[in-house]
């Protein structure tokens, strides 16, 4: 039995799988997935936009095209994943104030230090994403960026990208002190309770008492930011989808 392989196909899977793989290693949605998962997606999705390429023989072609296809990916999987840090900058900044962030971790699949509140708010946004939709809504969008720049287009970088990224950072940052405002809120008063003490009761020991107050006061004021995380999530679905409307322009 003879097993012919088409290498006209081989080369736009290949292609294709390029942008896919770029697109999933940037984006920070994904890095809470296992690495056999993320290759997994990779084949997968590679397999699912595989275009035929007529020039397979064209080496200079391939490489052209695989790099095109590499920035395509890397620039979509950055600016559509950019907002989605909004949880975890949240969540740092609760720890952060709060002291907790001396009790970080190393988070083996995301590769990097992680605090409390942040892998609690991100591990929660992952759940909401994935109920929602969210990946179908990648999926689409990676979809329609084969047809907006195909496996062998060309690509021309509008300057208005970087402009989307500054924005995207701005609204990130503030939808994060947002979020994390009543748990802030709520530190912020702990922690004048805590000088005013300091200063009318100077015998009383207030950096022994300050930690576990203010770990209290993170405590029983997280429930308030928790209940804000759906209306915020929603909130991210629409800039993810018009952040792959912008950026297809763009390109």
């Amino acid at each position: 039995m003879d097993f012919v392989v088409d290498a006209d196909w081989v080369t736009g899977m290949l292609l294709a799988s390029i942008r896919v793989a770029a697109f999933v290693v940037v984006s920070p949605i994904f890095k809470s997935i296992p690495a056999s998962g993320r290759t997994a997606l990779v084949l997968v999705l590679g397999y699912a936009f595989t275009e035929p390429v007529t020039e397979s023989g064209d080496l200079g072609l391939l490489l052209v095209a695989g790099f095109t296809n590499a920035v395509v990916g890397a620039v979509l999987g950055f600016l559509t994943g950019l907002i989605f840090y909004v949880f975890t900058v949240a969540g740092s900044l609760i720890d952060f104030t709060s002291s907790l962030s001396a009790a970080s971790i190393f988070d083996p699949l995301a590769g990097q230090q992680v605090t409390v509140f942040g892998r609690m708010f991100n591990i929660l946004a992952m759940a909401l994403f994935f109920l929602l939709g969210g990946d179908r809504m990648l999926v689409s969008g990676l979809g329609v960026s084969f047809e907006a720049v195909g496996v062998t287009g060309s690509l021309s970088l509008s300057s208005s990208l970087g402009e989307t990224a500054v924005t995207l950072m701005g609204r990130m940052m503030i939808a994060a002190i947002e979020l994390a405002m009543p748990a802030l809120a709520a530190l912020f008063i702990a922690e004048v309770v805590l000088g005013i003490a300091a200063r009318f009761a100077p015998q009383s020991n207030v950096f022994l008492i300050g930690l576990p107050v203010k770990i209290f006061a993170a405590l029983a004021s997280v429930s308030a930011v928790l209940l804000l995380v759906p209306e915020t999530m929603d909130g991210v679905l629409n800039i993810v989808e018009d952040t792959f409307r912008t950026t297809l322009l763009g390109m």
